[in-house]
């Protein structure tokens, strides 16, 4: 059987030399020291001298690389040393992963000319919204969720501005249909921060995290009667089934800021789905 063996006499290194190999300062390595992440092989009583061995630069190598994926100071050591919960922190981050891919995959159908639209499996965190009732044509849902975000300001809500508003059918099993000109019954969901000391808000609704098959789109507000009819289409050839009400929401929209003109807006057919196989 292998077995890892260190050297019987470590060679051991000031704190330049550690520094240096590092590519980081005096400074720096004594604020992880101070943060809890490194601790020198050894500090010299009389002196206060550190010394660190390959071990110690090997751990700085690690603090950079998850730092470089976006971990926090704290989250690095709580990481590192195992102090966190695995299953909250994968949670965590995979939502942050997939908010991530999500921009991404927004910003790449804004500059690439070649395509409007792209298909993919997102995660939908769990999110608060308040939510408003209203009976109207799809081609009018842009307009009142317009006015919706209005009425949610003069209210007072707290708006959660890290994830956009949608509107889904009152049905939970029905798919919008943009083409259709009859009215039907849409509530337009506001993503807001509840006060967790308030009382109990009728307007406001829960919905949970959930694995999602999604169709970006980008153009204006003519091309989502296409996307819609685009949508369905993959999601029965994929065998999809739905485990909540379809969204359609709103990533870059009219209400999103002034300076969007009407050819810039992206926007997301998002359905639920159930587990796939």
């Amino acid at each position: 059987m292998l077995i890892m063996r260190f050297p019987e006499n470590r060679k051991l290194f000031t704190i330049n030399q550690a520094g240096r190999a590092c590519g980081v300062s005096r400074a720096t390595l004594l604020r992880l020291e101070e943060s809890g992440f490194l601790k020198p092989y050894m500090t010299d009583p009389d002196t206060g001298y550190r010394y660190y061995d390959a071990q110690n630069v090997a751990s700085v190598g690690q603090y950079q690389w998850l730092q470089a994926s976006g971990l926090s100071r704290s989250e690095i050591a709580d990481l590192y040393y195992e102090r966190v919960d695995a299953g909250e922190f994968l949670r965590t981050q995979r939502e942050k992963l997939s908010r991530m891919q999500r921009f991404l995959d927004e910003y790449e159908l804004r500059h690439d000319h070649s395509r409007n639209f792209s298909f993919s499996y997102v995660t939908l965190p769990e999110v608060t919204c308040r939510c408003t009732e209203f009976s109207c044509a799809a081609e009018d849902i842009g307009t009142l969720c317009f006015m919706a975000h209005e009425d949610c300001i003069e209210e007072g809500y707290r708006l959660l501005g890290s994830e956009p508003m949608f509107a889904i059918p009152d049905d939970q099993h029905q798919r919008i249909d943009f083409s259709s000109p009859l009215s039907r019954q849409f509530i337009v969901c506001i993503p807001v921060t509840p006060d967790p000391d308030g009382e109990p808000d009728p307007k406001l609704r829960h919905f949970p995290a959930a694995e999602a098959f999604s169709l970006l789109g980008f153009g204006d507000f003519s091309i989502i009667p296409g996307l819609s009819d685009m949508l369905w289409k993959e999601f029965d050839a994929r065998g999809l089934e739905a485990s909540g009400p379809a969204r359609f929401r709103g990533l870059i929209a009219p209400y999103s800021g002034a300076h969007f003109g009407p050819d810039d807006f992206c926007y997301e057919y998002v359905v639920p789905v159930k587990e796939r196989k």
